[in-house]
């Protein structure tokens, strides 16, 4: 009878620790489920920002160039009402 028990006791033992691996394996692979969402989420953020900082290179180098236009054709002006001014042939 005693031995009997001690079956018992082991294949219960052995029933509990197969559910507590097993539940313990599924809350892994749900951990891991969330992780890998979240990390999607980052990534798709990430790529977000980034292409928004392009955007904003690209539009800030726009400016720059039209203000570069903007500086070289006052500069061309201003050297052309200088040059009259000092040309012989002004009335």
């Amino acid at each position: 009878m005693a031995e009997q028990q001690k079956i018992s006791q082991v294949q219960q033992f052995s029933t509990d620790w197969t559910k507590i691996v097993s539940d313990q394996v599924n809350r892994v692979e749900a951990g891991l489920g969330e992780l890998a969402k979240l990390e999607s989420k980052t990534m798709a953020q990430a790529v977000s920002g980034l292409e928004e900082s392009a955007r904003y290179a690209r539009e800030s180098l726009a400016f720059a160039e039209k203000a570069s236009a903007e500086w070289r054709k006052l500069v061309l002006d201003a050297t052309r009402r200088t040059a009259a001014f000092f040309s012989p042939d002004r009335a």
